[in-house]
């Protein structure tokens, strides 16, 4: 990895998104219009990477409504599609992380920053400006957070704010908010072709290779909160949880106000 005299990485000088989807014609589009609003608070060429995972719905025409013929959006924000029969969210996410390595063939891997989130999920305006700043302060690892999509007064959503409390060094991994040096991934192996934790997978390997990482509440992202996802045990399945925690303690309360009557 190349570093300056001062032991910092090269600067960022381009950053590529990638967004696995496999039948989210109900969720890209949110997805995306979030992610060229991100753009936007960019100096910087922006390449989105949108692959369509055995996908069957309308998934691929959302994304062509979106981007158009040339598959440009202003003068430095450009989307492109893979499509293909991937064999797990794993592996959708390395092809993405492989094709931007032949995206911006000029640069070295150490100027070009990744950021990863889910088809299923909303990123902030400020979303992609504060992963590049973190990474031009030396990261090479950014760990975003994230809350699910539940009216804030929500037993399941004050359910998740025990489990997850915001704020900066939080312990989550979710490949919904991450963001990745290029050199840095690829040098651990880029995502490996795994259906469920891919993602605290990659994490974990990347802090054993030495890269510098930070965990931070400022890239906050917005991700479903359905209770039918589309891998077994993953986020919908904690959402499911967080019901019956919810339900139990209902019902706990309710029985303890029929003894005191």
């Amino acid at each position: 990895m190349g570093r300056d005299d001062l032991g910092l990485p090269d600067a960022v000088r381009a950053v590529g998104v990638v967004v696995p989807a496999h039948n989210e014609e109900e969720h890209l589009g949110p997805c995306l219009a979030s992610l060229l609003a991100a753009t936007e608070h960019l100096v910087l060429p922006v390449r989105v990477v949108v692959v369509l995972d055995r996908c069957t719905d309308a998934s691929a025409r959302v994304v062509a409504s979106l981007i158009g013929p040339a598959g440009t959006r202003g003068a430095s924000a450009v989307i492109t599609v893979l499509e293909g029969q991937y064999s797990s969210v794993g592996a959708a996410r390395a092809a993405g992380t492989r094709s931007l390595v032949e995206a911006f063939p000029g640069l070295p891997p150490e100027a070009v920053w990744t950021a990863h989130t889910d088809a299923d999920t909303r990123v902030p305006p400020t979303w992609l400006r504060r992963q590049v700043d973190l990474a031009q302060a030396g990261h090479d690892v950014v760990i975003g957070s994230v809350e699910p999509d539940e009216p804030v007064g929500a037993p399941t959503y004050r359910l998740w704010l025990e489990g997850h409390p915001p704020g900066e060094g939080h312990s989550a991994i979710h490949g919904a908010n991450l963001g990745v040096r290029m050199s840095s991934l690829l040098s651990v192996g880029n995502f490996r072709d795994l259906r469920l934790g891919e993602d605290v997978d990659a994490v974990e390997r990347l802090k054993a290779s030495g890269a510098r990482w930070t965990a931070t509440d400022i890239t906050r992202v917005v991700t479903s909160a359905r209770r039918e996802g589309r891998v077994p045990d993953g986020f919908s399945a904690y959402m499911r949880e967080m019901d019956r925690r919810s339900d139990a303690g209902r019902n706990s309360v309710a029985k303890k106000v029929r003894k005191t009557e």
